[in-house]
């Protein structure tokens, strides 16, 4: 949908970044216009889900379970009062859809639309109109606009770094889980937390990552963090690949073989799979490529947009918690002493740490004995050091500290 904007999309991500203000980008497409109906896509999803506005999830199909929304179509010195209707149509699958009250006055086809919430209410920034922009880039009323969303959303930080600091205050907390998972899978237990497998941040659109500083009182190893999952937008499926280029291998503590494919991908060179990354920035395109006898096959593919959207989804705004660890009778307890403040990332520069191999790709996946597949998602990683060149110097927090 971004593709039929009339205008770059790319040049209003620093200031949503500066701002720290959430956001959602929508382009009605010359059908949609004529109804004022747009597809709700996957960021106005988590946007309103995040926001606690709404959730299309456990929305039911139909009009009589539609939901009313309170919102506002900005303008260069006002706001003017609309609404949203969200709901899912009974056709096809039910797929999610955003109506806005009186659209065809406030916009064009193809225009550029950002989506903010305040408060429970949905604003709308045409970012295709000029004198909209205008008031934007020079801090005018518009702009205002997002610095009220911002304080808002300040609340939320300041309100999760005191229940970390009262976590950190009752000492070491017992895991709930074995193994790795269990740094992360305590704290958001200790915060009232569901596990989940959503893709949505974990605290009010705060994503939480959760690692080790020391294990059984020693130093860890540093291991790279990863920064989202997601599969290929073309080509072949996360599925399709392991059929394909997977191996018949026996994993460490089995004596099961199985069909597998567990690798890291980078741009630099082949893995042990003959499979590599390549950045093609003219196509918009990051590309996974079969090379045999220096000869390269085109595999899969993830644009680039695709990834950009997906690191602001899930790091807008980051908590990184630093635990210590300890062995009490066979037993793993952290006590959370660190917090490294993240916001904003500079998605302009995902390109460029991709092809120096500073972000790389892991795939893990394979199949059961009894035929079913099993996978652990295609994770974009870096290396802790590496962070700073993607989220600039963080804001550091010693729980350990009055």
């Amino acid at each position: 949908m971004l593709a039929m904007s009339d205008i770059n999309t790319e040049q209003f991500f620093p200031i949503f970044a500066n701002t720290g203000v959430p956001v959602a980008f929508l382009v009605p497409t010359p059908t949609g216009y004529g109804k004022s109906i747009m597809d709700a896509t996957g960021p106005v999803r988590e946007l309103l889900k995040n926001a606690k506005l709404h959730d299309y999830e456990v929305q039911d199909q139909g009009p009589e379970h539609k939901v009313m929304a309170e919102s506002y179509f900005v303008f260069p010195d006002r706001i003017q009062e609309t609404a949203a209707s969200l709901y899912r149509p009974v056709t096809k699958k039910g797929d999610p859809r955003i109506w806005f009250k009186d659209l065809k006055r406030y916009c064009n086809p193809c225009n550029l639309l950002a989506l903010i919430t305040i408060e429970n209410r949905i604003y709308v920034i045409n970012l295709s109109n000029p004198m909209v922009t205008s008031s934007l880039r020079s801090k005018g009323y518009v702009y205002d606009i997002l610095l009220e969303a911002a304080h808002k959303d300040q609340l939320v930080a300041n309100e999760l770094l005191q229940k970390i600091q009262a976590i950190h205050n009752q000492g070491f907390l017992p895991s709930i889980t074995r193994g790795d998972p269990g740094v992360g899978d305590t704290l958001e237990h200790a915060l009232g937390i569901n596990r989940n497998n959503s893709k949505a941040p974990d605290y009010k659109g705060i994503e939480l990552k959760t690692t080790r500083l020391t294990r059984n009182g020693s130093s860890r190893q540093t291991t790279r963090i990863t920064l989202f999952a997601k599969v290929p937008d073309e080509g072949m499926t996360y599925r399709e690949i392991v059929d394909h280029y997977g191996k018949i291998q026996i994993p460490s503590g089995s004596t099961v073989a199985r069909l597998q494919l567990y690798e890291t991908f980078r741009v630099s060179r082949p893995n042990a799979y003959d499979l590599v990354l390549e950045v093609d920035q003219n196509n918009d395109r990051l590309r996974m490529l079969h090379q045999e006898d220096k000869l390269r096959k085109y595999v899969s593919a993830w644009y680039l947009n695709t990834l950009k959207q997906a690191m602001l989804l899930k790091h807008h705004e980051t908590f990184w918690v630093k635990a210590v660890s300890e062995n009490r009778d066979g037993r793993e307890w952290f006590r959370y002493d660190k917090i490294l403040h993240t916001k904003n990332p500079n998605t302009s520069l995902l390109a460029p740490l991709l092809e120096t191999d500073k972000i790389t790709v892991d795939l893990a996946g394979h199949y059961k004995p009894d035929g079913r597949f099993r996978d652990h998602g295609m994770l974009f990683k870096i290396m802790p050091n590496d962070l700073p060149l993607l989220l600039g110097k963080p804001i550091e927090y010693d729980l350990t500290r009055p």
